[in-house]
């Protein structure tokens, strides 16, 4: 695929990874077309001076004004948040509005749809260790069964409803559908905030929860790519595994405290006490009818998984390809994440 001849739409393209995708498109010679909201912030959109298309994604009768003259497109809009409550509007955002989207790309031709959705949306591994390298759960695929609908987590259950709607409809017409899951992305800060200075004051705590569960970190400048190659080469329906190293979340404090000559305060905080937290907090946003519920029993229980993956598909098809987890932390914390829309890396055409 030729993508300096393609009209390609970003959705979501003032988010973190949608200026991501940009700035890769960017250094290939292609000028994207950029999905916000009126409300977005595209000072980034607009110093490449891109067209962009304003939609709230929740007004499907104007999806077919957002497809007209559109060849392929990267749908990386979505609510992204674990808060329990505001189910609607998580189903009218992620899965209503992304089956709705496809439908329209459907009906104008559009050749080619990409929906980014998350590992979260494959499933996790039951734990079976406590985070040392010789008891590590296996790793999920594409083909393992998706085993986290007892959760009820808005996110999650919207995500992975999205992808199953998705992919019946995609049978029923000629564009053609490519899901990508990436894993946890590490992201430079949106603003100058001194990422080092923040995770100072974050690891002087007296003490730091030490769960031992494993997860899969990548960093965005692998991720970008990775969906780049999926639209130029993905096979049609299906999906691809895009994440990185999977870890201990205790060698990763270990790894993070290590670069910053820190010595952390570890302390297994017991399950009893923090299903009481749990539920405390719940009861209290019921009572006093606080908006957002943040910390709840579902929530909880994502603690008695390992978050791992693998990402063999996507290399194997894609020539997917990341760097270390120790040197996306060490560029983290330097606050030198070179090669993203955020410190850009010239070149020459």
């Amino acid at each position: 695929m030729n993508f300096t001849e393609q009209k390609i739409l970003i959705t979501g393209a003032s988010g973190s990874l949608g200026r991501q995708l940009i700035y890769e498109l960017d250094h290939r010679g292609c000028a994207p077309i950029c999905h916000v909201r009126d409300s977005s912030d595209t000072e980034y959109i607009d110093s490449l001076g891109l067209e962009k298309r304003a939609l709230d994604l929740r007004r499907v009768d104007r999806f077919p004004a957002l497809m007209e003259g559109i060849d392929s497109v990267i749908h990386t809009a979505a609510w992204v948040n674990f808060r329990k409550d505001r189910l609607t509007q998580f189903t009218g955002i992620n899965t209503i509005g992304s089956l709705e989207l496809f439908k329209a790309a459907v009906q104008a031709g559009v050749k080619r749809f990409v929906h980014v959705s998350t590992v979260a949306s494959i499933g996790a591994a039951e734990r079976k260790s406590n985070g040392e390298a010789d008891t590590v759960s296996a790793q999920l695929d594409e083909l393992s069964d998706y085993n986290l609908g007892h959760l009820k987590i808005p996110y999650i259950m919207t995500k992975r409803a999205a992808e199953d709607e998705l992919f019946q409809v995609q049978e029923r017409g000629d564009t053609e559908l490519v899901v990508v899951n990436p894993a946890i992305i590490v992201a430079p800060s949106r603003t100058e905030d001194d990422r080092r200075a923040a995770l100072n004051r974050f690891f002087n705590s007296f003490i730091l929860p030490d769960f031992g569960n494993l997860i899969n970190l990548v960093d965005l400048r692998d991720v970008a790519p990775g969906i780049l190659a999926a639209l130029e080469s993905g096979r049609p329906g299906e999906r691809y595994i895009l994440g990185g190293d999977n870890l201990p979340v205790r060698k990763l404090i270990l790894s993070a405290t290590a670069l910053l000559s820190k010595v952390p305060h570890l302390v297994r905080i017991p399950r009893p006490f923090l299903r009481l937290a749990a539920r405390t907090a719940a009861a209290r946003g019921a009572v006093y009818g606080h908006g957002q519920v943040d910390f709840y029993p579902e929530l909880l229980k994502t603690l008695d998984y390992d978050w791992i993956y693998s990402s063999a598909k996507a290399r194997r098809e894609l020539n997917y390809h990341t760097r270390s987890v120790q040197a996306t932390l060490r560029d983290l914390l330097e606050n030198s994440f070179l090669g993203t829309w955020k410190r850009p890396v010239k070149v020459s055409r």
